[in-house]
């Protein structure tokens, strides 16, 4: 039976608040971890999408995308991969990023450096099984990562990229919550999180509705998180 792995629990969400909340006055690169891109990107900036997909957000996200021709980053499950390798497929076709987010949403504190292998070894298997995409960055669930799981990545050959504004779509923000949070601490080379695998009762879709036009029109350019690296020396 296919299975959606939606982690963002209360208990679990809780538990990461402060961390996150955190990561917004982060430098744009500290002990190896990419936070944004610099500001000599310009007004560049990433969306990213992570937990998915889902078989029903995950393609109502990627029509909007199309609709106002952004690309994104998607941090994708390993098993929400298996279980839609279409969707994976399209994202990949759509000319968005696929990156790896572990293969079963787990805390990598709880695991071994060969578990935390191979949650990586089958999330790149399955994307790459889906869309023929092999990827090149990481991110670790929750966005909790540790020296040990940073230089684990690094030996795979992956980048860790966490974020600059958390959206909190995860905590059932309103629509309008998540609107202004963005608008207040977008700038240059932002990485934005927003999650396309949620509980029911989130407006990440809605939010999104308001804000692609309304960034468009303060002249930010969206880009995939690799092409922001790339644009930021």
């Amino acid at each position: 039976m296919k299975r959606i792995l939606c982690f963002f629990l209360s208990l679990a969400a809780a538990a990461a608040f402060s961390a996150k909340m955190a990561f917004a006055a982060a430098p744009p690169k500290k002990d190896g971890v990419i936070f944004s891109g610099t500001t000599a990107c310009g007004k560049k900036i990433a969306l990213t999408f992570d937990d998915g997909p889902h078989p029903v957000k995950t393609p109502k996200i990627l029509d909007l995308l199309e609709k106002h021709g952004v690309k994104a980053t998607f941090f994708i499950v390993g098993e929400n991969a298996e279980a839609y390798p279409e969707i994976v497929a399209a994202e990949g076709a759509g000319g968005h990023e696929l990156a790896n987010h572990s293969y079963t949403h787990t805390r990598f504190s709880k695991l071994t450096v060969a578990e935390i292998k191979e949650e990586i070894e089958r999330t790149d298997a399955a994307i790459k099984k889906a869309a023929g995409k092999s990827p090149k960055l990481f991110r670790p669930p929750e966005g909790a990562y540790s020296k040990d799981i940073v230089s684990i990545a690094e030996g795979m050959g992956k980048q860790t990229v966490i974020w600059t504004v958390d959206t909190m779509d995860w905590a059932k923000s309103p629509r309008d919550e998540i609107v202004e949070n963005v608008k207040a601490n977008v700038t240059f080379g932002s990485i934005i999180l927003f999650h396309d695998c949620t509980r029911d009762g989130t407006f990440t879709l809605e939010a999104l509705e308001l804000l692609l036009p309304y960034l468009k029109s303060q002249g930010y350019e969206f880009v995939t998180v690799s092409e922001l690296i790339e644009s930021s020396p």
